[in-house]
């Protein structure tokens, strides 16, 4: 049984057309979203004493540029999913490391 703790990130779209949020968990994507200019960081959380995650704010100018972008940014392929406009995606930081993403 896999005990590690899943590494994840949400995508949405804040009430402007033009600004979104990406929430995670993955040190891979914080160290990728922190190098970034125009990504800022609007929150920070812990859940007990394992879990630590950032949340990002950003800005694309449309819809297909935001989740296209989370999608090489977190290298997840097609395994993503969709829920009332959020976008979910669990990071496989494994075979990440073994295509050199990092």
């Amino acid at each position: 049984m896999d005990t590690r703790i899943k590494e994840v990130a949400y995508l949405w779209r804040e009430l402007n057309d033009k600004w979104y949020r990406i929430q995670t968990n993955s040190p891979m994507l914080i160290r990728k979203l922190s190098r970034r200019r125009d990504v800022k960081v609007c929150g920070t959380t812990t859940r007990g004493s394992s879990q630590f995650w950032r949340i990002f704010r950003l800005t694309y100018n449309r819809p297909q540029n935001a989740r296209r972008s989370f999608l090489r940014l977190t290298g997840c392929g097609k395994n993503y999913k969709v829920v009332n406009g959020t976008i979910y995606a669990q990071i496989d930081s494994i075979s990440n490391l073994s295509k050199g993403v990092e």
